[in-house]
């Protein structure tokens, strides 16, 4: 299954790089839900979760955008393995967000 979007017409192997980087972005994200569950998630509290837990070194999620994670919950959601909920939490940008469970 495709993963990554190719919305910038990337090449053939520069597309492989970035889809195979996806899925394994998607295998953390589903990781996340099953050790962390029981408070929900959103896409916001994810990443910052992957940011603080990373080591001085690694840097992997430092650069990750917002919309890379929200693209991991969008594909875990069409594969079945999550759902939205209908709780909403302020978001980082002061938006009102969806809280996001295991399905």
């Amino acid at each position: 299954m495709k993963a990554y979007h190719n919305t910038n017409n990337e090449t053939a192997a520069t597309f492989k790089r970035s889809n195979d980087k996806a899925l394994t972005q998607d295998e953390s994200v589903i990781n996340y839900f099953l050790r962390y569950d029981n408070l929900g998630a959103t896409p916001e509290r994810v990443l910052r979760h992957f940011k603080i837990m990373e080591t001085l070194s690694e840097r992997r999620w430092h650069n990750t955008p917002i919309v890379s994670i929200r693209r991991s919950f969008s594909n875990l959601k069409r594969k079945g393995l999550i759902r939205k909920t209908d709780v909403k939490i302020t978001g980082d940008y002061g938006k009102m967000i969806h809280i996001w469970k295991l399905n």
